[in-house]
């Protein structure tokens, strides 16, 4: 486990409609504020990924990175089960 590195956060559990929990970059910069390094991007929320642009875009992959780098903090994961089969594939992230 030495090659794990933290901590990060899933957002999914945090997203709302108020600040600072309504934009990607709200949530990022009070998680990074609060020490987290990293963050796992639900899938299914289009407030913070258009999951079928990703599956088709390196270009707004490597924007959302860069975005959230820009914060102080790494994408870790994608989860997309909520989505179902056939959702597309955001690995490139």
């Amino acid at each position: 486990m030495a090659g794990i590195k933290g901590p990060a956060v899933f957002l999914a559990q945090f997203l709302g409609d108020t600040p600072p929990f309504n934009t990607l970059e709200n949530i990022c910069k009070w998680f990074a504020d609060l020490g987290y390094i990293g963050v796992q991007i639900p899938g299914w929320d289009r407030r913070v990924i258009d999951i079928d642009l990703a599956a088709t875009s390196a270009t707004y992959c490597d924007e959302l990175r860069a975005r959230v780098a820009g914060l102080g903090l790494s994408v870790t994961e994608v989860p997309a089960y909520l989505r179902g089969p056939g959702a597309g594939n955001p690995s490139r992230l």
